[in-house]
C-alpha cells in the first residue's frame, strides 16, 4: 500500500518526467500553471502535494488524462517490482509460463 508521503515523491516524479518529456523547464510549466517555480520545485520533489485545479491544469498541459498522473506502479523499487512478479508467476499454467518465458526473452536478447 502506498502512504501518502509516497504519493507526494511519485507524483513528483511523474510530473517531473512529463515535464522532461515535453522539453519545458520548471519556470516555463510554472508559468502555464499559474504557480511560483519553487512551488513547482517543491511537489517534483515530492515535499508539496498540488491543488486539485493544478493537478487539471497540469493534465491539461500535458495533453494527458489526469489518472495518467497517478500512474505510477513502474516507479517501485525493483526489488517489489521482483516480488511481485514472482507472485505472478507462481500463479500461471505451465502453458503460461513458456509464453511468459518466451516473451520476455524476446526483450532481454
Amino acid at each position: 500500500m502506498i502512504s501518502n508521503i509516497d504519493i507526494k515523491i511519485l507524483l513528483g516524479k511523474r510530473i517531473r518526467e512529463y515535464r522532461k518529456k515535453h522539453n519545458l523547464t520548471q519556470f516555463q510549466l510554472a508559468e502555464c500553471l499559474g504557480i511560483d517555480d519553487k512551488h513547482l520545485s517543491r511537489i517534483e520533489l515530492g515535499k508539496n502535494m498540488p491543488q486539485a485545479n493544478t493537478i487539471l491544469k497540469l493534465a491539461e498541459v500535458f495533453g494527458i488524462e489526469v489518472k495518467d498522473l497517478f500512474e505510477f506502479s513502474y516507479l517501485k523499487p525493483a526489488s517489489e517490482i521482483r516480488r511481485e512478479l514472482n507472485g505472478l508467476i507462481q500463479n500461471l499454467t505451465d502453458e503460461q509460463l513458456i509464453m511468459t518465458y518466451k516473451y520476455v526473452k524476446s526483450f532481454v536478447i
